[in-house]
């Protein structure tokens, strides 16, 4: 049997044009040094003009299921799932090579930085496929007392999610089932409620049935129920589905609503659904 010589890994790190995929880096919080040893990197429509992409660059301390990112409807939602307590830096680049900003959690610690001159980028490459370079603080006290950053990338860019083929003009069996999903929620009926979800989402509610506050955190899921829900577009593969509509919020706030469904048992159960005041 051939052994792999030790050395190897090195050299084909140093041999041109061989690039290895990576990120990492080390965010300090007053005196406080963390190690992030996990980064991806997406294009995502900018939060300022939805007509535009920026890079995000995620660091983080905890390891990150690229697949599930990568085929995801929505990549914001699916690292924010994974990311969940998690000690995190996003670096936002615009397409021209500037810092929209650097969003950070720490524990409960959420903050935001932008603006120039405290900072030195250095950028290899910045476009669709791939992003490469640094980004570090200038003001090494911010070690001790504030916050500094130092991260280095080199990463690949995901290509768009296939999300599979169109669904009819009224969203087809995933958008009933939907819609029977808000009835049943609307109705009040957690049996009915429960028959509309996944088996995991179903298992969450049941378990804390009753619950001395179960009445009143379950009259405030009601109330931010999608009201008025008009289908959008959806798209389907295999057995997920992706749709997307338009209501309004429990205050008469026009909202959009992204909804996943799963197909169980060979019936779409809804497995998650996120809303915003965001339109565009």
């Amino acid at each position: 049997m051939k052994r792999i010589h030790p050395l190897l890994p090195l050299l084909l790190a140093l041999a041109p044009g061989m690039v290895l995929a990576a990120g990492s880096g080390t965010v300090y919080h007053d005196g406080q040094a963390t190690a992030l040893a996990h980064a991806y990197a997406y294009r995502t429509p900018d939060p300022f003009d939805k007509d535009k992409q920026i890079t995000r660059i995620v660091f983080t301390d905890r390891a990150i299921d690229a697949a599930a990112v990568r085929d995801a409807s929505n990549r914001d939602d699916a690292i924010d799932e994974q990311l969940h307590g998690a000690t995190r830096v996003d670096l936002n680049l615009e397409a021209d090579g500037s810092v929209q900003n650097v969003n950070t959690r720490i524990g409960d610690r959420i903050g935001t930085q932008s603006g120039s001159g405290w900072y030195t980028l250095t950028l290899k490459r910045n476009d669709d496929k791939r992003v490469e370079g640094s980004f570090h603080s200038n003001d090494e006290s911010e070690k001790k007392s504030g916050r500094y950053y130092d991260l280095t990338f080199a990463l690949d860019l995901p290509a768009a999610p296939d999300l599979g083929a169109p669904l009819p003009a009224d969203g087809g069996a995933q958008g009933k089932a939907y819609l029977a999903h808000l009835a049943a929620l609307r109705k009040g009926d957690i049996d009915a409620l429960a028959a509309t979800m996944t088996k995991a989402r179903a298992g969450q509610l049941l378990a804390h049935r009753n619950d001395p506050d179960f009445k009143m955190m379950f009259e405030f899921i009601q109330g931010q129920a999608l009201r008025e829900p008009k289908y959008v577009k959806g798209n389907s593969k295999g057995d997920r589905a992706t749709l997307e509509y338009r209501g309004k919020d429990g205050d008469g706030n026009e909202v959009k609503s992204t909804v996943s469904m799963l197909r169980e048992g060979g019936a779409w159960k809804l497995e998650k659904e996120s809303t915003s005041n965001s339109l565009d």
